[in-house]
């Protein structure tokens, strides 16, 4: 349970603590590949997995890992910014909310099958 203690920690301090300041102009663009933006978002959360799972298991596993967490990522919040973009949801809209709260969910199920992996 260590694994995924600490990556619910990374995920909150990329997803949340790096967020309002780390990203250029135009981020919010919905943009499949992402460019500059997005690609400074995944790219961290990627790395940081390999980094947490690098002190539990051989560093193979913890890349593939780690690309399986910055695949998904990326296909999660691409999902949800298009999502919002589509129903025109902004922060005072209840369903705003509601599906931060799914995206949440997912990327903590993401976490959970990576840990259920390691630890069959």
């Amino acid at each position: 349970m260590d694994i995924l203690f600490l990556l619910f920690i990374k995920h909150a301090w990329i997803d949340l603590g790096l967020q309002p300041t780390s990203y250029p102009q135009g981020k919010g663009k919905f943009n499949y590949f992402g460019l500059y933006g997005h690609l400074q978002h995944y790219i961290p959360h990627g790395l940081g997995t390999v980094l947490v799972l690098s002190f539990f298991t051989d560093l193979r596993t913890a890349l593939i890992c780690g690309l399986i967490d910055w695949f998904l990522h990326w296909h999660i919040d691409y999902a949800k910014t298009r999502t919002r973009a589509k129903f025109g949801w902004v922060r005072m809209d209840r369903m705003f909310w509601i599906l931060n709260t799914v995206d949440q969910c997912l990327h903590f199920a993401t976490y959970y099958l990576i840990v259920s992996f390691l630890l069959p």
